[in-house]
């Protein structure tokens, strides 16, 4: 798994991504799904900066958020208090309390590059959920992505926050095509007057999902997958799955 962004990118991801994303909508999203069932504790992985975190402490009665990066997280404590966050391996964690839902969002699933991957993190989740507790995840669309991937090997996305314009140059190709498996390499530029100032490169290898690859291990797991639904994004095409930890 990449630890993708250092010190720097991680700010510019922080404010780019605030053009791309509507945070508040996204958590909507993500809290529709947690109604259904009353849930009242959320754990997210792969929190990031902590832009979703600020709605899911203020809304919920507990809360943690958990990722790899710890330039990110830094980010997310200046936004919220510490005691909210920990840095952590999805893969390979655990911790004392227990929650009635866990949330893998923006895509972070993609960073799970193997089965073996996908396991270990399902298996971790499993073990901090409460009985009957709740997984809700997006993933890259294999079947959508890769094809596009192929046709458009280079792809400019603009962001603007405030008076800040971002841009960011992305040239990708399928890396593996039985494991879906996409080599990503973009350039991030600020826009000042009439001059581009390049900020940063990020290269990075990340994954897209087949649905039957993602339901069969989840019910492996222990899950029972509760629905599948498309959900399309400003650069991705993803599905989110539904799933609930089985009563044993």
């Amino acid at each position: 798994m990449s630890n993708l962004y250092g010190a720097e990118l991680a700010k510019v991801f922080d404010k780019m991504y605030r053009g791309f994303i509507d945070y508040g909508k996204e958590y909507q999203f993500y809290a529709s799904k947690a109604k259904m069932f009353n849930v009242k504790s959320i754990l997210e992985l792969g929190c990031g900066s902590g832009n979703l975190a600020h709605y899911f402490i203020a809304n919920f009665d507990d809360y943690l958020g958990i990722d790899l990066s710890t330039h990110m997280l830094e980010l997310a404590c200046k936004k919220n208090s510490a005691e909210h966050f920990k840095k952590a391996d999805m893969r390979s964690f655990s911790l004392q309390s227990k929650y009635e839902m866990a949330c893998i969002t923006g895509r972070s699933s993609s960073y799970l590059l193997s089965n073996t991957d996908l396991t270990k993190t399902f298996n971790c989740i499993t073990k901090v959920l409460k009985p009957k507790g709740h997984l809700v995840f997006d993933c890259i669309d294999a079947e959508k992505f890769v094809p596009y991937v192929k046709n458009n090997p280079t792809v400019i996305h603009y962001s603007t926050v405030g008076n800040l314009k971002f841009h960011r140059s992305t040239h990708w190709y399928v890396e593996n095509q039985k494991e879906n498996l996409v080599n990503w390499k973009a350039d991030y530029f600020k826009q000042e007057e009439s001059k581009e100032i390049k900020l940063g490169q990020d290269h990075v290898i990340f994954k897209a999902f087949k649905r039957k690859n993602i339901v069969d291990l989840l019910n492996k797991s222990g899950y029972d997958t509760l629905y599948i639904e498309d959900r399309p994004s400003y650069a991705f095409d993803t599905f989110v799955i539904h799933a609930q930890k089985m009563q044993y």
